[in-house]
């Protein structure tokens, strides 16, 4: 399954930008399994409509932004889901089949509404890395991700962004601007021109991520990329290019 990583600061938005992913995806007829970094438990996530058969928690070892075992943590969560499908479909036989011994006694029938459908196996997989590694240095956040959505916040100081050593915006795939509405207009403009001057062959989209505006333009390019994986290497290829200028 593919990795849709989203890393970033502390407070930049985070887990919010992945709920409205999830949601986003979720509508277009993908079922993603979200994966939350461990700082928080999984009521955040709940909150953002994510469905409880689709959320689990990984905790990242100490100093590492996402943890090492996440392929194990995804091969447990869909063989919970299988195992929790296989015991509706139980259910469900073992009702018909107690339907026909009281269909013979003439006791009539006994209604399945109760029982639960089977779930939807996931197709792709949504990652929340924790970002203590000043956000955007995690190399390890970046070898995992098949798609990398990093997250910035429009307040954020330009000499950070001007950081040597920002493998997570160098080599992003999409760049989220989160916080426009918690942030005067000249700064998060300033903001913005910096990352179109610095990534311009990036996409960089400026969202209102509490109120879900502009996170379809994100779903666009996370979509785009599962169509067409060629993209990614010309992104990468591009973004090399502008930063060696």
């Amino acid at each position: 399954m593919k990795k849709v990583v989203v890393a970033g600061r502390n407070d930049s938005g985070k887990s919010t930008v992945l709920g409205e992913i999830y949601r986003a995806l979720r509508a277009r007829g993908y079922q993603p399994l979200a994966i939350g970094s461990g700082v928080q438990d999984e009521k955040p996530y709940f909150h953002k409509g994510i469905d409880p058969n689709y959320i689990t928690i990984a905790i990242p070892e100490p100093g590492r932004d996402v943890a090492e075992d996440i392929e194990r943590v995804v091969r447990q969560s869909v063989n919970q889901i299988k195992e929790k499908n296989q015991l509706i479909l139980n259910a469900r036989k073992a009702l018909d089949d107690l339907n026909k011994v009281r269909s013979v006694l003439e006791l009539g029938y006994l209604s399945q509404k109760d029982i639960p459908p089977v779930s939807t196996l996931p197709d792709l997989v949504l990652i929340e890395a924790v970002g203590i590694n000043d956000g955007y240095k995690s190399l390890e956040t970046r070898q995992l991700a098949d798609i990398l959505v990093s997250t910035v916040p429009a307040n954020i100081k330009n000499e950070i962004l001007m950081e040597p050593g920002n493998i997570l915006l160098d080599e992003a795939d999409i760049i989220v601007v989160t916080k426009i509405d918690d942030t005067p207009r000249s700064v998060s403009s300033t903001t913005v021109k910096l990352l179109q001057r610095f990534f311009r062959h990036k996409p960089i989209i400026p969202v209102v991520a509490t109120q879900g505006v502009h996170l379809d333009l994100v779903v666009d390019e996370v979509v785009k990329r599962f169509a067409e994986p060629l993209l990614l290497i010309d992104t990468a290829t591009g973004a090399l290019a502008a930063h060696e200028e």
